[in-house]
């Protein structure tokens, strides 16, 4: 039954006037309301070999024959010509989109969803055509266009073609399609473009960068004292949190008696109303991961950080709710210790690099320090431990790279 027979349906189940059958009187109420906009006239058969049949107007408006084995079959195809808004993907686009935006996805994945759409699927022949009519050659002859006339890498090809597919499952789920046809398409990636992978260097921070960013930052402070942004990527270096995570803390996450503080909430951006992202901050981490919600053992260190900031916000005034990164206009957001960070390893001389990775930088000193894979992906809030082993990095200088190397290998030389 599609939806729009569950509609009639729950139309004539609470009419206290109807006795007949369930699905007779769906057909009545199709009919009734077909009569009240159809003008031309409907024929019975002839005979027994003959259909049902009679003339609806096509999009160029001209005249065109419709026929049904049956005249309840002419009526269902009667009904979706005149009520069935819905006919294509590009019709369906705006559901999907509103159904997206009521799940539990960020604002980011929606943007990119709507970029997708108008780059790849905007106005091509593929999202004309009748749901119920698309066939999984068509998925696949257009994925492979998009491939053609968009040189892209396997990732970019899984998150443009989520969009069919979950479109589709949309559709099937809404009863608007009797199978879902991509379920049998299937794509060759081998088109695709090769992913570019940074090599280790440039995805955590080594021991002589850690050193110069760290002299960078005590500058910093020495100039600017109340800048507590310096003191945010500090206690990133120390704790792996992630750069939404660390923006969002508040002092009444530290417990001091056993020296641990909660990780449990997260800066996100938000779709406004003028169709622009804005910072929130959100009572859950990542994707609402039950890891992500998560306490890290804390030392003097990191209390003498929290302390120090404390009183810089009594001295100066900064105050917003609970959040312990604060400075003159409120809660430190993610942006401006990203701007502190770039600008801080600008000053140090080293290659800039993100707030991610640091966090990479301090996976790859625990797993250097012998500390297990599953303490590690606890300690960072990841679901499992292959996310945790894509965060691993050699992080030695090419100095420690080759003494390591030659200490190793030692035992095998051998001399003339």
């Amino acid at each position: 039954m599609s939806h729009y027979d569950t509609s009639l349906l729950n139309e004539a189940l609470n009419d206290s006037t109807m006795n007949l059958d369930a699905l007779k009187i769906v057909n009545i109420m199709k009919k009734a309301k077909v009569n009240k906009v159809h003008s031309y006239v409907v024929t019975s058969p002839k005979d027994i070999s003959s259909r049902w049949q009679t003339y609806i107007k096509s999009e160029d408006g001209k005249r065109k024959k419709i026929s049904a084995m049956s005249e309840d079959a002419l009526y269902d195809k009667l009904y979706e010509h005149y009520f069935f808004t819905v006919k294509a993907l590009q019709d369906l686009y705006p559901q999907w989109l509103e159904k997206r935006r009521h799940e539990t996805i960020s604002s980011r994945t929606i943007i990119r969803n709507q970029q997708h759409w108008r780059k790849y699927y905007e106005n091509t022949s593929f999202v004309a055509i009748p749901l119920a009519k698309i066939a999984p050659n068509d998925i696949e002859n257009f994925l492979y266009s998009c491939i053609n006339k968009h040189p892209m890498s396997y990732k970019t090809l899984n998150n443009m073609r989520f969009i069919v597919k979950d479109m589709l499952k949309f559709a099937y789920r809404k009863g608007l399609i009797k199978d879902n046809p991509f379920n049998d398409a299937e794509v060759k990636t081998s088109a695709c473009i090769p992913e570019v992978h940074k090599n280790d260097s440039s995805r955590v921070y080594n021991k002589i960068e850690v050193d110069k960013l760290f002299n960078a930052i005590s500058v910093e402070l020495s100039v600017l004292p109340q800048n507590t942004d310096a003191y945010a990527i500090l206690i990133l270096f120390k704790l792996g949190l992630r750069i939404g995570e660390v923006s969002a803390l508040k002092f009444s996450d530290i417990d001091y008696i056993n020296k641990e503080i909660h990780i449990h909430r997260m800066e996100t951006l938000d779709l406004g109303t003028d169709g622009k992202q804005h910072p929130i901050v959100v009572n859950h981490t990542k994707k609402r991961s039950p890891y992500g919600d998560r306490y890290l053992p804390i030392g003097e260190y990191e209390l003498k950080i929290f302390e120090k900031v404390k009183v810089i916000n009594i001295q100066h005034g900064y105050k917003d709710d609970d959040f312990i990164f604060c400075d003159s206009d409120g809660r430190t957001q993610t942006n401006e210790i990203d701007k502190r960070l770039r600008k801080l390893c600008r000053k140090a001389k080293i290659e800039v690099k993100s707030a991610h990775d640091i966090r990479r930088t301090v996976a790859s000193e625990m797993h250097k320090n012998g500390i297990p894979l599953e303490m590690i992906r606890q300690y960072l809030g990841h679901s499992t431990i292959e996310t945790t082993i894509g965060y691993i990095y050699n992080n030695n200088t090419k100095d420690e790279n080759r003494r390591l190397i030659q200490n190793a290998l030692s035992s095998l030389n051998r001399t003339s």
